[in-house]
């Protein structure tokens, strides 16, 4: 049997539900997916607004699969933007911007991984701007489960990958949880201004709720990402989020 290669990449610019004063689930925005073969394919999302609750000004994903005979390597890109990003006037985003790729050899090995070019642009929570610092070069660098583990089992690297993993971490084994490592990608939120507090790796605001930045799963030959999701309690209740992206592939058999 001839060998191929299953492709897999997908981009979501927004989506949601809402439980609390009412039932709603949002409709999912600007989507695409990559079929197997690879390929192409776009999707945009012009001023959308749910009630008063959940709004962005634009959205627009794309997805590529491909094979380069320069790099003798499969690829596949994912990447959102999402402008005017607004949750009930407490969370707004001039900009925030998803983009995750993968590279598979043809010499084999595993996948490598790369998130550098996600970022926020003047993201406010309750009126403070959140300058957040990304781990996106640490995770780009340790851009194979075989280097994210080898780092965490060097006591000088793992102290930065403790503060970002989103699970308890202790000893030297990467903590993970059915072959999943989860991390935020957001830095020094222990110092944040008057008003906002750290819940788990959120940032909490009373009568709002919880807002989680740049959270990385990853697995041996996966990476998801979701760059912003708010879990909403008080008099509004639901959970809404921006820019979310996977990408792996695999040849078979």
């Amino acid at each position: 049997m001839k060998p191929t290669f299953l492709y897999h990449a997908e981009a979501v610019g927004a989506s949601g539900h809402i439980t609390l004063p009412f039932t709603e689930l949002i409709e999912i925005q600007a989507s695409v997916a990559l079929p197997l073969s690879g390929g192409y394919g776009a999707s945009r999302s012009e001023n959308f607004k749910h009630r008063d609750i959940f709004s962005f000004d634009r959205a627009e994903s794309s997805v590529v699969g491909s094979y380069s005979a320069k790099d003798l390597a499969h690829g596949t890109v994912a990447s959102v933007m999402v402008e005017g990003a607004n949750i009930l006037n407490v969370v707004t985003c001039d900009c925030i911007t998803l983009r995750l790729t993968s590279k598979h050899d043809d010499a084999g090995g595993e996948a490598s991984f790369i998130v550098q070019g996600s970022s926020f642009e003047n993201l406010r929570i309750a009126g403070h701007r959140i300058d957040v610092g990304l781990a996106t070069d640490t995770f780009s660098e340790l851009s194979t489960w075989e280097k994210l583990s080898g780092a965490y089992r060097n006591e000088k690297s793992r102290k930065e990958i403790q503060a970002l993993s989103i699970m308890e971490a202790a000893g030297d084994a990467l903590p993970e949880s059915k072959g999943i490592f989860g991390a935020t990608l957001a830095r020094g939120l222990d110092k944040l201004p008057g008003g906002l507090t750290r819940n788990g790796h959120g940032i909490y605001v009373p009568h709002f709720g919880t807002v989680f930045l740049g959270e990385l799963y990853i697995t041996r030959g996966m990476r998801r990402l979701r760059m912003m999701h708010v879990e909403l309690g008080c008099a509004v209740e639901g959970c809404v989020g921006f820019a979310h992206g996977a990408g792996n592939g695999s040849s078979w058999p």
